[in-house]
């Protein structure tokens, strides 16, 4: 057994009963607390390149292992490169070669799949389970984004998250067909999620009979998992479970928990413009335009790129989106100025710029801006918190968490689309101040070029 002591606020004590691979804990998570009044802990993902930075190669590989124990559990398949993943994960040694191996060999499953990552912090781990399949395999992920010209096929809520409304967009006849739903997150603590999501599934869609749950870490206990069980009585449905670490855990409230504050953001000073590097005409054909509804109920239209896996995406249209994404990396690398960068995904925008960040040269780390509110302390695993308006998402609050001064010589920022030019620069000054070379990189759009 494991004992957190959060801050002598809270202890977490997590006891693994299960875990194929033999991974430590730390391998994959450490704890953190959170300001949020329905959670109060967080299992910070050292595999996810959400909250803490990582080699971007770790997520994508990650995807593959559940992918590659996904298919042991449930086809009773084995693949050759399944102890390659785990060495390079537990070594952090030989992760490009690794990742190129196993893209060298995609894999199908005998039976069709549809494969849903949760919003906002699976999105990329989901498209990277989806990545290792060749075949009859389609992804779509779930977001928190209102369309204001299109009606969600799926509505579902996630009530311990700091923003719970989920939605699906797809052509309604996505989920027609024989095919086992997959149900990718990172972790779950009681599995409501995906509880909620099933019911609405079956709803809309009777005829789909067979749910997986797929996680990295799975804290379900007794009653959760009996939850699970009658669900699947109830419905007349199979529900299986596959996670690569599980066990149960205790949470013992010791001290005062943080509570949420008034939300300040820090005042910028704006000397001269920014340039945005867009990749709005090359890409022009992968792009669609849709009205989007903000927090604050401005309506803006945008450009999303087909391959984020929103609006949902076969294998072969996977690999057709990310060849015509290989020109980016040059350009990038030609903008480098020292070898330590960092490439930062935007929100649920997390695997497209995973994606460009494992393709670049040299001393490469990646993670995301996130709607999560971590409590920071210099004594505790998240030490630096940045505070910044999202520049996609107008009225919503968003952080970075962790960057040093001069930890990197170059940050990238790349987002799908900008819609709000202050947050822009609220974001991009902060990060002046952590690294001399900052740049913006606009996949959907170029409207503010010239800030």
């Amino acid at each position: 057994m494991s004992v957190y002591n959060l801050l002598n606020k809270l202890t977490a004590e997590v006891n693994i009963t299960a875990n194929r691979y033999e991974f430590e804990p730390s391998h994959f998570f450490d704890m953190a607390l959170r300001i949020n009044k329905n959670r109060s802990f967080l299992f910070v993902s050292k595999v996810l390149g959400k909250h803490l930075a990582v080699a971007p190669q770790i997520p994508i590989l990650t995807g593959y292992l559940l992918a590659h124990y996904f298919l042991e559990t449930r086809q009773h398949q084995q693949q050759e490169t399944t102890a390659t993943i785990i060495y390079a994960l537990k070594q952090h040694e030989k992760l490009q070669q690794t990742l190129q191996e196993v893209r060298t060999q995609p894999i199908e499953s005998k039976k069709p799949l549809t494969i849903i990552g949760f919003a906002e912090t699976a999105t990329a781990l989901g498209h990277a389970f989806f990545e290792a399949f060749t075949g009859d395999a389609r992804y779509i992920h779930t977001t928190r984004e209102q369309l204001v010209d299109c009606t969600p096929i799926i509505t579902f809520e996630e009530e311990h998250s700091h923003a719970s409304s989920h939605r699906l967009y797809a052509d309604p006849t996505f989920f027609d067909g024989e095919s086992e739903v997959v149900l990718v997150d990172d972790e779950m603590t009681t599995g409501k999620t995906n509880r909620n999501i099933i019911k609405q599934i079956h709803t809309a869609y009777p005829h789909i009979k067979v749910y997986t749950l797929v996680a990295i870490l799975d804290w379900r206990n007794d009653v959760h998992k009996q939850a699970f069980a009658d669900l699947a009585n109830e419905l007349n449905i199979e529900i299986h479970s596959v996670a690569l670490m599980q066990g149960d855990i205790t949470i013992k409230t010791t001290g005062e928990l943080p509570e949420a504050q008034r939300v300040e953001y820090p005042k910028v000073v704006v000397d001269e413009d920014e340039q945005v590097f867009s990749l709005e005409q090359t890409l022009q054909n992968d792009l669609v335009k849709h009205r989007t509804l903000d927090e604050q109920n401005g309506i803006h239209q945008a450009n999303y790129y087909k391959g984020s896996g929103r609006f949902a995406l076969n294998a072969k249209q996977q690999v057709a989106y990310y060849e015509r994404l290989n020109f980016v990396i040059e350009n990038l690398n030609s903008m480098r100025t020292g070898e330590k960068c960092l490439v930062l995904g935007t929100g649920e925008f997390m695997y497209t710029p995973m994606y460009i960040a494992a393709q670049l040269d040299g001393n490469v780390f990646y993670h995301s801006t996130t709607r999560s509110p971590i409590y920071a302390h210099e004594d505790s695993l998240i030490y630096h918190k940045m505070l910044f308006k999202s520049p996609e998402y107008p009225g919503v609050p968003n952080y970075l968490y962790n960057i040093r001064p001069e930890q990197y010589d170059d940050i990238f920022l790349i987002f799908e689309r900008i819609l709000d030019e202050e947050a822009l620069l609220m974001v991009v000054k902060q990060l002046q101040r952590l690294a001399k070379n900052v740049q913006i990189v606009v996949v959907g759009g170029d409207s503010y070029a010239n800030l």
